[in-house]
């Protein structure tokens, strides 16, 4: 495969504007991320996927990228909708960023929405999977507590340490 096949990424220059330096980047669609918390919020829903930046099955939320021209929160219903099989009429948002999040700043220009939801009762079914071409993963629920053990994946920590927070914040 050459670079110039690549479909989500782009390779980019920009001048430093001090140093004069040529400084390469990355160009790749922003994404959203999901953590789905059950009714009782004790547990989460991480699917299981093969990553190849790692070269295995990691546990992670769901997440997907901004299709042009689409916007954020209709990226969420989307992946939700496909990764999960859960419907927007499952779940109540929680929690969601108002601004999207630099996900590698000195590496790349992609943004990531992060929301938490929570499902309104813990004995819905979801609706069959849709995945995208190439896609293949599980769905496998979680208590909050196993999550560090089970993910190293960033805006999985990022996404459960954000809910214990807001819980902590409520309990106080």
């Amino acid at each position: 495969m050459n670079v110039e096949d690549l479909k989500f990424l782009k390779v980019a220059i920009k001048k430093h504007p001090t140093t004069g330096m040529d400084l390469e980047f990355l160009i790749k669609q922003d994404a959203v991320a999901a953590m789905v918390i059950n009714e009782k919020g004790d547990k989460t829903l991480l699917v299981k996927q093969y990553r190849p930046g790692v070269d295995k099955e990691v546990y992670e939320i769901p997440a997907g990228l901004i299709d042009p021209g689409e916007k954020a929160i209709d990226t969420l219903y989307r992946e939700l909708a496909e990764e999960t099989g859960y419907q927007p009429k499952d779940y109540n948002i929680i929690c969601s960023s108002e601004q999207p999040l630099s996900v590698s700043p000195g590496y790349t220009q992609e943004k990531l929405y992060i929301y938490i939801v929570q499902l309104k009762n813990d004995s819905t079914t979801p609706q069959k999977l849709n995945l995208d071409e190439g896609e293949d993963l599980t769905n496998h629920w979680f208590k909050l507590s196993e999550v560090e053990n089970m993910s190293q994946d960033m805006k999985t920590i990022f996404a459960l340490y954000l809910y214990k927070d807001m819980k902590s914040i409520e309990n106080s």
